[in-house]
């Protein structure tokens, strides 16, 4: 059984049903022509689809029952939340209908209609789902985090299609769950703590408090920054790598950027004039057309001998043939980096924008193959860690432990924290968390301080762990101790 199909639930439930993406989602217009003319008769209304040109959505999820059919309600829903929603993301949008698909696959198993609602709350198709999310999540089938998100899409699922009158109220018997105002307390960047009421309900599936992890920091998701043996290990594996994979994880660890900055940096930008220091400073974000998390707008600094690598590659004959097969074509606007086949290996904002219009592709002058590719999401680069790098760092260092390309970046800030504190000493500290905080683009100083908790956290653990060891271990039966090793 494949990771997808544990993630959307196929192997907990005995439905058919699926998830399918539509490469180039539109909503079609409706003309309705004259009744009077030649051919109509009877005067029937005569009408013509067309599609919306400012509509168009890239990889749009659409909901497949188990007999093969749409699943109306459901795929309503998604319409809908598409129309009132002012940005698409499609990647957003497969994991709402990744969790609806979870729940049509109990509906089918359990057969079940989403509208069984009585009026006791144990009976309610959404309380029962709620306890087969429960019994997943004790027998180790779900995460916490999975479970909570399950839940919590079912029930926008219903809040929705009754505030935007998708389903008629007289079929709904009983609400389908309770709405509650819970309280939290939030604490400022200032220290000040805040009560904020929220919107929860009666289905919230409760778990213990997560244990922060020690050797994590929370910087976007839960990063830990390899120690430096660790990355000579990444490096010395990447050798055998084809040179784009070299330079793209060059690059994170190098400079801090994150996989969407990475996969959507275009060739001009190369171009740019390096400073004092030998460093080319790169813009990156909203109106540079690199991409960064939620378009925030930072600065870059970028080693010389790294942008001099890239733009050698970016003149390889390699470089151009791939380039020449994708929907820019062979021009700085392109990519620095494509697939053999001239796809991303993640796709900017901009491309999305750009397919919508009609006229670019026409002008691109692509065939429909170039112009008829899914949206990625850096899932090759995943990959090649997963498949390719690992198994080649364990054949050499069995203890290695796991990664994630983003873990290069926690690296990167730790990297940069070390040597800014080495120069600059101790006493310096709330400069070099300045400077480091500038670097990596953090919007809370809180951030950044997890790197500085993070470096006495691990000394103090190996100063403890090799103290208390050394202390107790004395007196340990052990085949080492017998044999006089120690």
């Amino acid at each position: 059984m494949s990771r997808n199909q544990i993630k959307t639930g196929k192997s907990r439930y005995e439905s058919r049903a699926r998830r399918v993406l539509i490469p180039e989602f539109r909503f079609q217009k409706i003309k309705f022509l004259s009744t009077h003319h030649d051919g109509n008769p009877n005067g029937v209304p005569d009408y013509v689809f067309s599609a919306d040109e400012d509509g168009y959505y890239p990889n749009f999820p659409i909901l497949i029952q188990g007999d093969g059919r749409p699943w109306r309600i459901g795929n309503l829903y998604l319409t809908n939340k598409l129309k009132n929603e002012s940005g698409y993301e499609s990647r957003t949008f497969r994991g709402i209908a990744d969790h609806l698909l979870d729940y049509l696959r109990f509906l089918e198993d359990e057969q079940l209609d989403y509208l069984c609602l009585p009026k006791n709350d144990r009976l309610k198709v959404t309380f029962r789902y709620k306890r087969r999310l429960e019994e997943q999540l004790r027998n180790g089938e779900l995460s916490a985090s999975n479970a909570k998100a399950r839940i919590n899409a079912v029930v926008n699922f219903y809040r929705e299609i009754m505030n935007w009158n998708l389903v008629d109220r007289s079929l709904i018997q009983n609400a389908p769950f309770e709405e509650v105002g819970r309280h939290i307390t939030v604490t400022s960047q200032y220290g000040i703590q805040n009560s904020i009421k929220i919107k929860s309900h009666n289905l919230t599936i409760s778990t213990p408090k997560k244990q922060r992890q020690s050797d994590y920091i929370n910087d976007g998701g839960e990063l830990r920054p390899l120690t430096v043996e660790d990355q000579e290990s990444v490096l010395k594996a990447l050798l055998a790598s084809s040179r784009e994979y070299q330079l793209m994880f060059y690059f994170a660890l190098f400079t801090g950027a994150r996989i969407q900055t990475v996969g959507t940096m275009r060739v001009k930008h190369l171009k740019g004039k390096m400073d004092g220091d030998g460093d080319l400073r790169l813009p990156i974000g909203h109106g540079t057309e690199i991409d960064t998390k939620r378009g925030k707008p930072m600065q870059l600094l970028v080693p010389e001998w790294l942008v001099k690598d890239m733009l050698i590659y970016s003149r390889s004959p390699e470089a151009i043939k791939r380039r020449e097969r994708s929907f820019y074509g062979d021009t700085e606007d392109n990519y620095v980096f494509l697939s053999r086949n001239g796809i991303p290996y993640y796709t900017s904002k901009k491309e999305i924008y750009d397919r919508r219009d009609a006229s670019v592709s026409r002008k691109a002058g692509m065939s429909d193959r170039a112009l008829n590719v899914s949206i990625q999401d850096g899932a090759s680069l995943r990959q090649h860690i997963r498949e390719i790098l690992l198994p080649r760092i364990y054949s050499e260092n069995p203890s290695f432990q796991d990664f994630t390309f983003h873990d290069l970046r926690a690296s990167f800030g730790m990297n940069l924290l070390e040597s800014q504190l080495k120069h600059m000493g101790d006493q310096r500290i709330t400069a070099a968390l300045e400077y480091v905080q500038q670097r990596m683009g953090h919007s809370s100083k809180e951030t950044t301080m997890q790197y500085l908790n993070y470096k006495s956290r691990l000394q103090w653990k190996n100063s403890v762990q090799h103290e208390f060891e050394s202390q107790l271990f004395k007196h340990v039966n052990t085949a080492a101790n017998a044999d006089g090793l120690v």
